[in-house]
């Protein structure tokens, strides 16, 4: 009966985003109790409670085999050095288990890799990562997955091997029995239709400057600071930013949907949707920029081709926020660890939004603000100077006038402006190439446009050294004048276009004592 010594099959763990292909090597060794099954290679205590559920649901199943398994089970994880976490492997663990005890033919379970968390009574439940082990799979070539049947929308993002969906062991061991049998993978799921059951457009009244920044914002991915007191619309208009946002390409809802899946946000991603977050301000650094144990991306990666939105930005600890730096410079995180330094991606156009007091009335009437100067102070000091560099468009917002509220005339679509940014878009990508915005191409690339004549340079030197704007500055605002002229459809930068640009960066109130700001 226990002619079959030894079983070899395969599994995945996730390390970040990305997924490790695992080697399971099960055998009866006669060292070992019936009762002691032991596990080897790395695993962390979730791996080493996967057999405890695999014995648990092979209870059922193989109840007589089980009763008369004469040594205990060992089972090897290959590669030994990689440490191996969360509960991926339990089906892997349940199967080798199980091949061992029935003699199952190791051709049958070669070139399949097998993943999903175990029930006590045999169900299998979905897991965070695996979009991830079938990109993998597909890249080793691997003959089919076999995964929890709420992972299978997942499967709809990698299309180019076959897979199986299964809600419980005893369909696994009837499958073996058969052969593997690939189901039709579901579709990607249908992006909702735009402007439809969201946040409308329409709603925001007034605040013409600010629909102006936000359209900028759009079409070139520019990080947008919204300051201005309560009530004065900046999270209406930061919501509402995805609608003027292109749809996602086909690549770039898989690479969304890789970290959502990662981070057990399986069955979110659709196709298209570029996701929106706004973590509260209590957010742990780890949280907002990816860490902890096991390691899992942020909330920055989870905006990826998104709105990242940080509402009350002076709130957030100061240790968090500088940990913002190089995600919104270098469009990716580094985490390191011991084991060595995981990169997620972090390519999203930054919202955020505060208040320019801590009574948020500063500078305004009749509202009078009850701050002192020391107070007021202390609240802007908890933003550096080199994070605020980071916003490429800063507002000031200012209360509606009451006409504005309850008038019945026509108001701007949405697709009106989306319009206006997918033009700007085509021109950056016809210039740049595919995919390329203004924010996020190469320096020179954007200095050898901008730049075209010596009274443009002139210009732009003049304008540095009257406001002290650092370099990093003047890079950034000639980005956002080459996105203006974009959104105009001019041909050339003009001067026109650097000092609105210019008036995005020198807003008072933002980054110095409260001021009258500009008007919406």
């Amino acid at each position: 009966m226990h002619s079959v010594r030894h079983m070899r099959l395969l599994g995945t763990v996730l390390d970040g985003i990305e997924a490790v292909e695992v080697t399971l090597e099960a055998r009866l060794d006669e060292a070992l109790r019936p009762s002691e099954p032991k596990i080897v290679g790395l695993a962390s205590a979730s791996v080493r409670e996967g057999l405890l559920r695999a014995r648990a649901a092979l209870r059922e199943q193989l109840a007589h085999e089980l009763a008369h398994q004469p040594f205990g089970l060992l089972v090897n994880l290959s590669p030994a050095d990689v440490p191996k976490g969360g509960r991926s492997l339990d089906l892997a663990l349940t199967l080798a288990w199980a091949a061992v005890l029935r003699d199952i033919p190791a051709e049958r379970l070669a070139g399949l890799v097998f993943l999903g968390e175990v029930g006590l009574e045999g169900d299998v439940r979905p897991v965070n990562g695996a979009l991830a082990a079938l990109l993998a799979a597909t890249m080793a070539g691997r003959k089919g997955v076999v995964l929890p049947h709420g992972n299978l929308n997942e499967a709809a993002f990698a299309r180019d091997i076959p897979v199986r969906g299964v809600r419980h062991v005893r369909e696994v061991l009837a499958m073996l029995e058969g052969g593997f049998e690939a189901l039709r993978v579901h579709e990607i799921p249908a992006a909702p239709e735009r402007d439809a059951g969201g946040p409308d457009w329409g709603d925001v009244r007034g605040q013409l400057q600010a629909k102006r920044a936000l359209e900028i914002a759009a079409a070139g991915g520019h990080n947008l600071l919204l300051e201005g007191p309560p009530g004065s619309g900046k999270t209406m208009l930061a919501r509402r930013l995805p609608q003027l946002l292109p749809e996602l390409a086909l690549e770039e809802s898989r690479a969304v949907a890789v970290i959502q899946s990662a981070a057990l946000l399986h069955g979110n991603a659709q196709l298209g949707v570029r996701p929106f977050r706004a973590p509260h301000h209590t957010a742990s650094m780890a949280g907002l920029v990816g860490g902890g144990q096991p390691l899992r991306p942020g909330e920055v990666s989870l905006a990826h081709g998104g709105v990242l939105f940080l509402d009350e930005l002076p709130e957030f600890e100061r240790r968090t926020l500088e940990a913002l730096r190089e995600p919104l410079e270098e469009r990716v995180v580094h985490v390191v660890r011991a084991t060595g330094v995981r990169e997620f991606p972090a390519d999203f156009i930054c919202v955020a939004a505060m208040n320019p007091c801590p009574c948020g009335f500063a500078g305004l009437t009749p509202v009078r603000c009850r701050c002192t100067v020391h107070a007021a102070a202390q609240y802007r000091a908890r933003i550096s100077g080199p994070l605020l560099d980071r916003f490429d468009l800063r507002h000031f917002l200012r209360p509606p006038a009451p006409e504005l509220l309850y008038e019945d005339g026509p108001h701007q679509r949405a697709c009106e402006a989306r319009t206006r940014v997918l033009e700007a878009r085509q021109r950056m990508e016809r210039r740049f190439g595919a995919r390329s915005t203004n924010a996020r191409v190469p320096d020179a690339l954007i200095r050898r446009t901008v730049v075209r004549e010596a009274g443009m340079r002139r210009l732009l030197a003049t304008l540095m050294a009257r406001h002290r704007l650092s370099a990093r500055a003047m890079r950034r605002l000639e980005r956002v004048a080459l996105t203006i002229a974009d959104l105009e459809g001019a041909e050339h930068v003009t001067e026109a276009h650097v000092l609105e640009a210019l008036s995005y960066r020198l807003v008072e109130g933002i980054g110095s004592s409260p001021g009258q700001g500009s008007q919406a």
